[in-house]
């Protein structure tokens, strides 16, 4: 509190001393003239000089009064606006400044802009760790677990390859969420998209689809596309990662013996892909919050997934100026709808 008060004095001394110069100055400036005139005019010059000392002091006197008082109030609103501050490196970013009744109202403004955002990275950094750090304790726990049972104990061999294969499959399931979170958080850093080059994109996701056919082939699932000619200007390794994840997302909840249909069509400016699956579906409720980061949605989504692949096709769509959106009917499936303007 002491700190607090010696620091407003020694502001309020500098307005003070600031404005003792501006005024001494400025009568320097008469006097100067004053005498001046004196040498230009001779015997004019003493009654000029007492006008200088009889006017020019007093007027001078009531401006210092008048700037003392300005500097005092101005103190005031300096005052509130460091204490804001200091709540605010303190952590608290719930605090706001009144942006109507102050003659910094603009400076408030902006202050209250930049709290705000602050508390949404606070808010948004707290989401992720408590997310991240669930997501990562699943597989860790499994794979301690099952480390445990094959040391500790005598297995059967067919135990043994059980193990060892849930030891394998979550260990990839660690690398998967990884390596997911590092692409999300440069694609969040990412304002535009780069290294754009004419590409053929009905080509593109014909490759996507040939690297995921041992997946959607070992389930036997009907796959087939419908898709036009598309010459499409961006990011080509960003683009197929958007694919990627969303195919992988319509084989992952795709019953064997199901179906997944990929179309790419032009509508007016934009390239229109769409894949369709026969998968569970999703209710209204899920379908709203789906492409939020580590969500799984109900029991038949939880399953399978990080709640990350979707969120980081959405962030492409976005950086490529686009949008992704889903239309879903429970225990029918699903349809995932790329919009990409082109330039």
């Amino acid at each position: 509190m002491k700190a607090k008060r010696d620091t407003n004095a020694n502001i309020l001394v500098w307005l003070t001393v600031q404005s003792l110069v501006i005024i001494l100055a400025s009568f320097l400036s008469f006097v100067f003239v004053i005498f001046s005139s004196r040498y230009l005019y001779g015997s004019e010059g003493p009654a000029t000089l007492g006008y200088a000392f009889g006017t020019i002091l007093p007027l001078c006197a009531l401006l210092g009064a008048l700037n003392y008082f300005l500097s005092k109030n101005t103190m005031k609103y300096v005052t509130i606006l460091t204490d804001a501050i200091k709540r605010v490196s303190q952590g608290d970013f719930d605090v706001r400044l009144d942006e109507k009744q102050s003659v910094l109202s603009e400076v408030h403004k902006d202050f209250n802009k930049m709290c705000a955002e602050l508390r949404e990275v606070q808010m948004l950094r707290s989401d992720f760790i408590n997310s991240y750090s669930h997501e990562f304790k699943t597989p860790i726990t499994s794979i301690n677990g099952f480390a445990r049972l094959l040391l500790e104990q005598e297995t059967t061999e067919e135990e043994r390859r059980q193990y060892l294969q849930i030891i394998a499959d979550e260990s990839a399931r660690l690398a998967d969420l990884a390596n997911s979170t590092i692409l999300l958080s440069k694609l969040d850093c990412q304002e535009i998209v780069v290294n754009k080059t004419i590409y053929s994109l009905d080509e593109q996701l014909r490759e996507c689809a040939i690297l995921l056919s041992r997946e959607w082939s070992d389930k036997s699932i009907s796959f087939t596309g419908d898709l036009a000619e598309v010459q499409y200007n961006g990011n080509a390794e960003m683009m197929k990662q958007l694919w990627l994840n969303l195919l992988s997302n319509a084989i992952k909840f795709t019953p064997p013996q199901g179906e997944i249909v990929v179309t790419l069509r032009k509508e007016g400016n934009n390239a229109v892909v769409q894949v369709a699956d026969t998968g569970p579906g999703m209710s209204e409720e899920v379908a709203a919050h789906i492409f939020e980061r580590y969500y799984q949605g109900d029991k038949s989504h939880k399953k399978q997934g990080l709640g990350l692949g979707l969120s980081i096709a959405k962030r492409i769509a976005d950086l490529c100026g686009g949008r992704i959106t889903v239309n879903s009917t429970v225990n029918e499936g699903s349809i995932f709808t790329v919009i990409l303007p082109f330039d």
